[in-house]
């Protein structure tokens, strides 16, 4: 193993420290015990086990031991099993994991209502993360855009303009319209590529607020509207960095 590959397999046991774990386990076992028992019950195969709880959290998944009646030696039996995380990037992302677990055992378990883990999570991500789902600018403006987009490439490309374009020559030239074209198509990629490494990142950081499709939307959105899509974006952006300077 290369030296790099040894230095990123240390940062990546260095993402929860211990008294991160110790923390996580204990918030599991003592405000989600029912959440913790329904993961058991339903990936564990046993729908009678009585008590669950988290034994080990490492950067790999978490380990959850069980008990359970076994008739047929009448007595209380024991078993665990290890959950895998994707690449988590903190505790909050392991809460985050651990409530699609109880989410997936809630639903094929037939229990009513969600996981109390997923409800306290919504509360709080609503107050601390704001929503990254992308939304086209209105119509109008997507209308006036195309319309800007067209009439600049073809006063750029075309030499023989349609004769009710004509007076467009006499206040801009072509070359000048060929000109603000490539430089439209350069400020567009720019943007584009900001706005796709700034998705990467908070993809990374916070893959609950954004996912591969929506950063292809945004990155999408902005090459082709520019400043109207990149002007909503920075919005939320802006607003996700007040609510973390509130905090």
């Amino acid at each position: 193993m290369s030296q790099q590959q040894q230095a990123r397999q240390r940062q990546k046991r260095e993402i929860l420290s211990n008294d991160d774990k110790e923390r996580l386990k204990e918030r599991l076992n003592t405000s989600y015990s029912a959440d913790i028992l329904t993961i058991a019950r339903h990936f564990g195969s046993r729908p009678l086990a009585t008590t669950a709880r988290v034994t080990d959290i490492d950067i790999n998944g978490i380990t959850i031991e069980w008990q359970w009646a076994d008739a047929t030696k009448r007595k209380s039996a024991t078993d665990e099993m290890q959950f895998a995380f994707r690449d988590i990037s903190g505790p909050s992302s392991v809460l985050h994991e651990v409530s699609n677990l109880a989410i997936e055992a809630h639903k094929a378990l037939g229990l009513a209502g969600e996981p109390q883990l997923t409800k306290d999570k919504r509360e709080v991500d609503a107050k601390n993360l704001v929503d990254f789902t992308f939304r086209l600018p209105g119509a109008l403006t997507m209308a006036s855009i195309a319309f800007g987009v067209w009439l600049l490439t073809y006063m750029a490309l075309v030499n023989n303009v349609h004769p009710r374009l004509r007076f467009i020559r006499h206040w801009v030239s072509q070359d000048t319209c060929y000109h603000l074209f490539v430089w439209a198509l350069i400020v567009h990629a720019l943007e584009a590529g900001a706005v796709y490494a700034f998705c990467y990142l908070l993809k990374v950081i916070q893959p609950q607020q954004m996912n591969t499709n929506t950063q292809l939307k945004w990155t999408l959105g902005v090459a082709l509207f520019g400043i109207a899509c990149l002007h909503d974006f920075a919005k939320r952006v802006s607003r996700q960095f007040a609510l973390v300077g509130a905090n």
